[in-house]
């Protein structure tokens, strides 16, 4: 019996995550679905953007479960933000940062299996030049990162970005960005600008180390001048996220976010190429509804003031 009200659950499946993660882990988490009361439809989708579509068409309250990697979630999340579903989020990428930020672990039969336990939370929806994202809009160096991550001819999981950042090193020469935060604009040579929702990326890096999800606020994070060194110092310190208290270190919040460059770059959101700068960013307050539990440290309020799950 589908535990959830509105329509019938769906479960959205990327088969090019995880290097086929998701499809090998299919037939146990639809049996622990279904272990649970839940038998949803499978779609093993073509593409980001049918993931969007498909949970913008998800009944309001019903539940949308996403196996898949944090581009993949991002995707489904901006269109469940539209239906009003409920997302799950399911472990089946390389990095899975949104996941484990929020307190899920990286076994989705484990995840699903404490489905009674998880709350529904209402998450704020990061927008980049009108595509959405959960965790992190970046651009620089730590995109270089991403693409040399993203090629990688090895599944090096958590280590993907890491490998990705110290090939970059190489390639890399100082460019002059000009960052915009609600209205006040400022100009200087760095190496990357990271604006946080979730706030971790890359395989584990803690970027934005203190940001809330449900705080209607971005975390803006920048690495001003710095040697290779400690550019690669910073990114190892990010692992923990003790690097904020860095002097090249800048660290502002706001609703808006404007990003430029003296040279032509790149910016992700969630893994995922969006566009070449210039950048817009902007959030949407509380305008997702996810399963998580309660006392993850993403949330404003650890001890779970999230509503409970609807009940069988």
């Amino acid at each position: 019996m589908n535990v959830f009200s509105g329509g019938p659950s769906l479960l959205l499946v990327n088969p090019t995550a995880g290097r086929g993660r998701g499809v090998r882990l299919l037939p146990r988490v639809l049996g622990a679905l279904e272990a649970e009361g839940i038998t949803p439809i499978v779609s093993i989708t073509e593409s980001l953007g049918q993931a969007t579509s498909q949970a913008r068409t998800a009944a309001p309250g019903s539940l949308v479960a996403v196996l898949g990697g944090d581009g993949f979630l991002g995707a489904a999340a901006g269109g469940a933000a539209e239906s009003g579903a409920i997302l799950l989020p399911l472990a089946g990428g390389r990095g899975n940062d949104t996941v484990r930020r929020l307190g899920l672990g990286l076994d989705p039969v484990k995840s699903i299996r404490s489905i009674e336990e998880l709350r529904v939370h209402h998450l704020d929806l990061g927008v980049v030049n009108g595509r959405p994202y959960l965790g992190v809009a970046n651009v620089g160096f730590d995109g270089l990162a991403n693409e040399n991550g993203n090629r990688a001819a090895m599944n090096l999981g958590p280590f993907t970005y890491l490998y990705g950042g110290l090939k970059a090193l190489a390639h890399w020469k100082n460019v002059t960005f000009t960052l915009t935060v609600d209205g006040k604009p400022c100009t200087f040579p760095g190496w990357f600008i990271a604006v946080g929702n979730v706030g971790q990326y890359g395989g584990g890096l803690r970027i934005a180390p203190d940001a809330l999800v449900d705080d209607g606020l971005l975390d803006v994070v920048s690495l001003g001048r710095a040697g290779i060194l400690g550019v690669a110092a910073t990114f190892l310190r990010s692992y923990r996220g003790h690097h904020t208290g860095q002097s090249n270190i800048s660290l502002v919040r706001g609703h808006t976010v404007e990003i430029s460059a003296s040279m032509p770059l790149n910016i992700y959101a969630d893994g995922e190429l969006v566009a070449a700068l210039s950048a817009s960013i902007g959030i949407h307050p509380r305008a997702l509804s996810m399963l998580a539990p309660a006392g993850s440290p993403a949330f404003s309020d650890i001890g779970g003031t999230g509503d409970a799950r609807p009940r069988r």
